[in-house]
């Protein structure tokens, strides 16, 4: 690789609370995954979204399909070794005990030990593994931006997960 080819880096101060959207937007220029910045004051991590065209399931551009969640594609899930994807599968170990009910991104972080900028680093990772492993979009939980509570936010992200995936992740974690 050539000088020319190594890219030219330049900071840009960006306001703390703005950070890891600013980094999961910077992934998606770089082909990964993108997040558009939330509301000002938003806490909690957006899910990593695709920035533009992702390749499809036959290899052909285009969006990746919406695809549901199998008891099989949770097996697969489980056992996948990719750190960021075990992450989730924690994280899914938590909405399924509460199926439909809304987990604010604060408490996902603090009942997995995680830092806040840590739990955004694996979910865009997941997204990443996604796409590449599981050819869809969509993720397993879904997400709302609403107000918070938490000091120091106007609001925040809150994870669900219905109880059709509910049911089939602890399906799929009781055969093991």
């Amino acid at each position: 690789m050539s000088q020319d080819d190594q890219p030219q880096f330049v900071s840009v101060p960006v306001p703390s609370q703005y950070v890891t959207q600013v980094y999961a937007y910077l992934a998606g220029l770089t082909g990964a995954t993108a997040s558009a910045p939330t509301a000002a004051g938003a806490g909690g991590a957006p899910p990593a979204l695709p920035a533009g065209p992702e390749e499809g399931a036959a290899g052909e551009p285009g969006k990746l399909p919406v695809v549901e969640w199998t008891v099989e594609d949770f097996r697969r899930l489980m056992i996948e070794p990719l750190g960021s994807v075990q992450v989730v599968a924690r994280l899914l170990d938590v909405l399924a005990t509460q199926p439909d009910a809304r987990v604010s991104y604060t408490e996902l972080a603090t009942r997995l030990g995680l830092e806040k900028k840590s739990l955004q680093g694996n979910l865009a990772a997941f997204t990443r593994a996604v796409h590449r492993h599981y050819h869809r979009r969509n993720w397993p939980m879904t997400w709302v931006e609403a107000l918070t509570s938490e000091p120091g936010l106007k609001s925040e992200f809150f994870y669900t997960v219905n109880a059709t995936l509910a049911r089939r992740w602890l399906e799929a974690r009781a055969q093991g």
